[in-house]
C-alpha cells in the first residue's frame, strides 16, 4: 500500500457526510438552489424534446439508490419513491426532487409495506441490494445497476448506466440529448482549459478531511474521468478505491511538487484548520498559490454532476497561466 494512504471506517462515514456538512454551510444553499434550478429546466428540455408536443407518461418507478436517483431526474422521468428523499436532498439533490416523492425507507432496509402499495413498474438498486433482489421481484421488475465496482472507471459506466435506464424506462430519445448537453459542456469546458492545458501540469482533485488528512479523487473517479476527458492529468496516480477516492496525508501529496490542486466542497471548520496546518502552508502548491477552490459536488452522480464539475473546474482554473 502507498505510505502515507489508509483506510478507515469512521474516517469513510465523516467524509461521506462531508457533502451535507458543506451543503448546510452559508453561501452554499444558494449556489445549490441556482444549480438546482438549471438542472431541473435542462431536464424538462429534455423531457419536452423527448416527448415531442405531448409529454410522455412518467414510469412508475422506485430507486434506491441516491446517484441513480439523479441519472433518473435526468432522463425526465420523476420516481414515485426513493430512498430517504430528505437525505438526497442534504447531500446533494440536483436535479431536485418534488415532494410528491414518497419515502421508502432506509437504502439497504426498505419498508416493503410501503413498496408494495406504490405499486411500481420497475424498481432500480445496485449491486449491493443483490440480498433483497428476490424480494422485491415479487413487488416488480427489479433492475440491477453499477456505477462503481473493482476494476471499472465510474465516468464511462455512468455512460453506460444511463442508456441502461434510458432503455428500461422508454426514454432513449431524452438519453440522447443528454448525451449531447453533456458532451457540449465538457466542450465548452475543454475550450476554456486550452491555456491552462497547455502548461501540462497534473491537477490534484481534494477533499479535505481535517489539517492533516484529505480525500483524493482518482483516475477512476467521475472527477477524474472529467479531468481525462477534459486532456488534463490526474496528479495522483497511486491506489484508489472502488468508488474511485483515497484516504491519504498531506505529505503524500509532495511527490509532485509541481501539480495544481483543485479542492472540491471544503467544509468551513476544515478550512480554517488548513489555514492554520504548518504541514499544509509546507506543500509546495500552498506555498506557490496553485489552490483553487470549488464549491460541494456529489463525488458519485450522473451526468448532470459530470456537468457541474466540468463547468466548475473550467471557471476555477481558466486564467490560471502559471
Amino acid at each position: 500500500m502507498t505510505t502515507g494512504v489508509r483506510f478507515n471506517g469512521k474516517r469513510r462515514l465523516a467524509l461521506a457526510g462531508l457533502g451535507a456538512a458543506a451543503l448546510m454551510a452559508a453561501g452554499a444553499r444558494s449556489a445549490r438552489a441556482a444549480d438546482a434550478a438549471g438542472a431541473v429546466s435542462a431536464a424538462a428540455s429534455i423531457s419536452g424534446s423527448a416527448a415531442g408536443s405531448a409529454a410522455a407518461p412518467a414510469a412508475r418507478v422506485v430507486v434506491l439508490d441516491w446517484p441513480l436517483t439523479e441519472v433518473v431526474l435526468s432522463l425526465g422521468v420523476v420516481p414515485v419513491g426513493v430512498s430517504r428523499p430528505a437525505w438526497y436532498a442534504k447531500l446533494d439533490g440536483v436535479p431536485a426532487l418534488p415532494p410528491s416523492v414518497v419515502d421508502t425507507g432506509l437504502l439497504y432496509q426498505p419498508n416493503f409495506e410501503v413498496l408494495a402499495a406504490l405499486k411500481p413498474e420497475l424498481i432500480v438498486i445496485t449491486p449491493w441490494h443483490a440480498p433483497l433482489r428476490g424480494l422485491l421481484e415479487r413487488i416488480a421488475p427489479t433492475l440491477t445497476v453499477q456505477l462503481f465496482g473493482p476494476g471499472i472507471d465510474v465516468y464511462p459506466a455512468v455512460h453506460a448506466a444511463t442508456r441502461k435506464l434510458a432503455d428500461a424506462l422508454g426514454r432513449n430519445a431524452a438519453a440522447d440529448a443528454l448525451f449531447a448537453q453533456a458532451d457540449a459542456r465538457v466542450a465548452d469546458a475543454s475550450a476554456r482549459l486550452a491555456d491552462f492545458r497547455a502548461m501540462r501540469r497534473p491537477v490534484y482533485l481534494l477533499r479535505p478531511i481535517d489539517d492533516r488528512h484529505i480525500a483524493v479523487f482518482g483516475r477512476n473517479s467521475l472527477f477524474g474521468g472529467v479531468l481525462h476527458a477534459l486532456g488534463i492529468d490526474n496528479a495522483w496516480q497511486d491506489f484508489a478505491d472502488p468508488q474511485g477516492m483515497t484516504e491519504a496525508d498531506l505529505g503524500a501529496l509532495a511527490r509532485h511538487a509541481d501539480a495544481q490542486v483543485v479542492t472540491i466542497g471544503v467544509p468551513p471548520g476544515v478550512a480554517a484548520q488548513l489555514a492554520r496546518s504548518p504541514l499544509w502552508g509546507a506543500l509546495p502548491f500552498v506555498r506557490q498559490n496553485r489552490v483553487r477552490h470549488i464549491g460541494p459536488l456529489p463525488a458519485l452522480g450522473g451526468l448532470v454532476a459530470s456537468m457541474r464539475f466540468a463547468d466548475s473546474l473550467a471557471g476555477a482554473l481558466q486564467g490560471v497561466t502559471q
